[in-house]
């Protein structure tokens, strides 16, 4: 099964692509995997979040 993506471009400062730059060659990684891992992180973060707060909203009827 093939897996299709998307393209997304952003800018970014120079510091944090320093420091983007210096992960990815710490952790052996291109810097594309890294800005995809932080993406999929953030968005469960705040998928947790919504759904924590939806439940509370509940209890409360």
């Amino acid at each position: 099964m093939a897996i299709f993506m998307t393209v997304i471009t952003t800018r970014i400062s120079n510091e944090l692509d320093i420091i983007l730059s210096n992960v990815a060659k710490e952790i052996d990684r291109p810097k594309g995997y890294i800005i995809r891992k932080a993406i999929e992180s953030y968005i469960e973060e705040k998928a947790d979040l919504l759904i924590a707060l939806s439940h509370i909203e509940k209890e409360k009827k």
